[in-house]
């Protein structure tokens, strides 16, 4: 099937440089997602030039590599989301934030709400009365939907 496309090798040699681009974007977009398939394509491009001595036909490779791609591809996204955090703090919990202590992330400016400040462990949307420079002390005087007033302790 595959060899009708391309000569073996051609095939074997595509594979093995799809998987080194796959890595080279890694690279700019870390998170060890893309990693998995490139290094699926890398060997089996890998196997499919050695695919005589394997006795296999790369149309045979193929669809096992492709069947362990997606499986390592669906086993990394599933442990990813099961360690990921939750996506934004829920208003109710905002309120709680009332009376905490954080730090600017990003600059305050003052009746603007494109500041960011983090509380605990969480980051979130704030505003201030008065401009606000990145890493600041503040505290929280007030919450409403996902927004927090914040003052420089």
């Amino acid at each position: 099937m595959a060899d009708e496309l391309f000569g073996s090798s051609e095939l074997a040699l595509a594979f093995i440089i799809i998987g080194v681009l796959l890595f080279v974007v890694e690279v700019f977009q870390p998170g060890f997602l893309i990693a998995v398939p490139g290094t699926v394509f890398i060997v089996l491009g890998i196997l499919m030039s050695f695919d005589d001595a394997l006795g296999l036909s790369s149309g045979t490779l193929l669809v096992i590599g492709l069947v362990v791609g997606l499986g390592s591809l669906y086993g990394t996204m599933t442990m990813y989301q099961s360690l990921a955090p939750p996506d934004t703090p829920s208003e109710m919990s905002i309120e709680s934030m009332i009376g905490k202590s954080g730090i600017v992330t990003r600059d305050v400016t003052a009746n603007e709400m494109s500041g960011k400040a983090k509380i605990g462990r969480e980051e979130f949307r704030a505003t201030s009365e008065s401009d606000i420079p990145k890493d600041t002390k503040v505290k929280v005087t007030h919450a409403e939907g996902i927004t927090l007033t914040v003052v420089p302790e």
